[in-house]
């Protein structure tokens, strides 16, 4: 196959051939060329018989092909070009190629020449790279350079300018120059016959500001040299726009209650259970047998409350951690009345302060006064049936139970697994199946939550949450810059807030267009309380160009409970006359509660993009390829902006297709 181009104003025929040959090639096969003009008949002739315009190494396209190329200086338009190749010079064993021959004719530089010039910055935007870009009308830039060709060019009179007047069929805006007030940068000339050369000294601080240098370039072509423009865009100036939101999260100060009968102990090894995995070994008991008595509710909360403020002078954060030790139904809801005396109040108080309270009750159950939900995890818990996830506290899902899940049969082996948080039923039952010692045992409780500041701010978002905007953490655009958000695995739990979104009008606009179905769901659940999630902040930036963004962290519950345990895969062995307990201990954590709370600080730097300068320009992509057609704003506004520009010192030929 041979790719035949002739260009009318450089007076240049190019030829590109590859030929896959299996046998009969040698050192002197030869491509010969044969074409006809209105005042030439050029006959068969070697291609290395002709003069070329530009410079050709050999070609490597891989055994049994034989490729290359050259370009030779024809005046007139031709015709009736052929190519064949000649396995030897002195033999008569030729093969004819199949021939695409395209011609062009003479016109604007961007569309109708073969090379097109054009500038970009490395990541400093100091240090100009200057490229040339092969166009032919069936072979691309990087297989034309495969091919062997390689041609001369020089940037020289390096100056600033303001803008560039780029349209769609020309988005080098190669041969037009610079527009607005320009800088001569005093920069001598560069040369190559790569595909690229850098300038060896970085650009003078005086073209700083400026979004473009032109330069004047000038190419070889079958006249002479070619002079015209050539422009290089700086790069979008991106940062992250906030790298890393803090908050501090300590360990919290655990103030510990057993609730139990004290006239009528009973069940001791589920009380020693209980005590063991709350770690309340030695622990008074706190009396419950009035639980149903007038007053009860209110003297328990005394206790809970006397208890905050003795250790509220430490400075630490706290959670109520209440072990419910009960054979009865009634003590469960007086302990929840005292909790709603004590606990909500709390929740959003700046530290020292009550983050929530823990109970492990006896029995499975969900909490029946859903104002508890965002403050108490109580375990064990289910889903009642019939129930929605806006009527459940969803951090007790992770210690939910499912008391009548069956063993798990393998012939004569069964296998059970106790959970480290169980129900007293659950509990007798595999300890009549399994033994005591089999049930696996806490290792350590650790209760972890933020500390606030005093102008930490508190939005309530009823069953999904609250978001807390911690200590004024913002971030303060001009209306023109843009932003990236990069989608990524794992929840963001981190919103924004604007002076609009808290304003009279953003809400009636809002509910206006929830009504009508114009805006999804989800958003319009979100943005009822002023709070967006963070992955809107582009789009909301371009549309409205706010200069404030409050950063805020949603969390669903106040604290976590992280537990250490050893738990036991158990087994019986079911024999002849003989039943042998039997098990393999295995330690593991949990995290009851909100995860939000295992890390202190929150890294945005790969999340969200901030474009200060130059965000209309084109960007390079991860692979190092110029989009020209593709600039940071706002083909980014909601994919990850992770560009590779050249560095000084990269080779001559970039990836450009």
């Amino acid at each position: 196959l041979a790719d035949v181009a002739w260009f009318e104003g450089e007076e240049t025929l190019f030829i590109f051939y590859e030929m896959q040959v299996e046998q009969g090639l040698n050192e002197e096969s030869t491509i010969e060329v044969r074409y006809t003009t209105d005042t030439e008949v050029r006959e068969w002739t070697p291609i290395g018989d002709l003069p070329r315009v530009h410079m050709h190494v050999p070609a490597d396209c891989g055994e049994g092909t034989f490729c290359g190329s050259t370009s030779l200086h024809v005046r007139d338009r031709p015709r009736d070009v052929e190519v064949r190749l000649r396995y030897h010079p002195d033999g008569e064993l030729a093969r004819d190629a199949p021939v695409i021959f395209n011609t062009v004719s003479a016109g604007s530089d961007h569309t109708n020449r073969s090379l097109l010039l054009y500038g970009v910055f490395d990541e400093s935007n100091r240090f100009i790279q200057w490229r040339a870009r092969h166009q032919f009308p069936t072979i691309r830039n990087q297989k034309a350079s495969a091919l062997g060709l390689r041609r001369w060019f020089e940037a020289a009179d390096p100056r600033t300018g303001e803008r560039v007047s780029a349209t769609n069929d020309n988005p080098y805006a190669f041969g037009v120059g610079c527009r607005g007030q320009s800088t001569d940068l005093d920069v001598g000339p560069v040369s190559t016959t790569e595909r690229a050369v850098f300038h060896p000294d970085p650009v003078p601080l005086v073209a700083a500001e400026a979004a473009v240098v032109c330069a004047d370039v000038s190419a070889l072509d079958g006249v002479g040299v070619y002079t015209t423009t050539a422009v290089a865009r700086k790069n979008p100036e991106v940062a992250p726009a906030f790298p890393v939101l803090r908050s501090p999260v300590q360990e919290a100060r655990v103030l510990p209650f057993f609730l139990g009968p004290c006239d009528a102990p009973f069940d001791e090894g589920h009380e020693a259970m209980q005590r063991q995995r709350t770690e309340m070994g030695g622990l008074p008991t706190t009396c419950i047998d009035d639980w149903d008595e007038p007053g009860f509710e209110e003297r328990l909360a005394e206790d809970f409350s006397a208890a905050i403020e003795a250790a509220r002078p430490r400075g630490d954060d706290m959670v109520l951690s209440i072990t419910l030790h009960r054979n009865e139904s009634g003590p469960q809801l007086a302990l929840e009345q005292a909790l709603l005396r004590v606990v909500p109040g709390e929740r959003s108080r700046s530290t020292p302060r009550l983050a929530g309270a823990f109970v492990f009750d006896s029995e499975v159950r969900v909490l029946a006064d859903e104002r508890l939900n965002s403050s108490v995890l109580w375990c064990p818990s289910a889903l009642p049936d019939g129930s929605s996830p806006e009527n459940v506290n969803l951090a007790a899902l992770t210690c939910a139970v499912a008391p009548d899940a069956p063993d798990f049969e393998l012939g004569p082996f069964t296998f059970g697994q106790l959970p480290i948080l169980p129900s007293r039923g659950m509990y007798n039952d595999f300890v009549r199946t399994y033994s005591e010692r089999q049930a696996g045992s806490i290792r350590s409780l650790e209760f972890r939550a933020p500390r606030f500041s005093t102008t930490a701010d508190h939005v309530d978002l009823g069953a999904f949450g609250s978001v807390t905007f911690l200590n004024g953490e913002r971030i303060t655009p001009d209306a023109e810059d843009a932003f990236s958000y990069c989608p990524a695995d794992g929840f963001m739990p981190v919103v924004f807030r604007t002076p609009f979104t808290r304003s009279e009008a953003f809400r009636r606009s809002l509910e206006e267009l929830c009504e009508s179905g114009e805006l999804p769901e989800a958003f319009c659940l979100s943005t009822d309380t002023a709070v967006i999630p963070l992955e809107y902040l582009p789009d909301w930036h371009a549309d409205l160009a706010e200069e404030d963004y409050e950063l805020g962290i949603f969390w669903d519950f106040p604290f976590l409970l992280r537990a250490q345990y050893e738990t036991v895969r158990a087994g019986s062995v079911t024999a002849v006359g003989l039943s042998i307990p039997f098990g393999l201990a295995q330690n593991g954590d949990t995290y009851l509660g909100t995860e939000t709370w295992l890390d202190e600080a929150y890294v945005l730097e790969d999340r969200l993009a901030h474009c200060r300068r130059f965000c209309a320009h084109p960007t390079f992509d991860s692979a190092g390829v110029y989009q020209i057609s593709l600039p940071f704003s706002p083909t980014f506004a909601n994919a990850c902006y992770r560009p590779d520009p050249p560095t000084p010192g990269d080779g001559g030929f970039p990836r450009d297709p």
